[in-house]
């Protein structure tokens, strides 16, 4: 079930114009909407991750490493 618009994080415009400029001519707000949902299914699951690095090393913040660290493990 689609999230209400006070729920989701990623606004639906940004992702339009995501799709939009990937090539797409025509986008509908249900693609739209999904793609949103699933980023941040993704950015949560990084998030996660570099979350758990970040407490492995004993420190408090997030670095841009962690980030792209979590990111590493996780690309397919």
């Amino acid at each position: 079930m689609p999230r209400s618009r006070k729920e989701r994080i990623i606004p639906v415009a940004p992702i339009d114009r995501l799709i939009r400029k990937a090539g797409a001519g025509r986008v509908s707000d249900k693609g739209a909407e999904k793609l949103a949902h699933i980023l941040e299914e993704v950015g949560e699951i990084l998030a996660r991750r570099a979350f758990q690095i970040t407490e492995h090393t004993g420190r408090k913040t997030i670095t841009d490493k962690d980030i792209d660290l979590a990111y590493k493990q996780w690309k397919p």
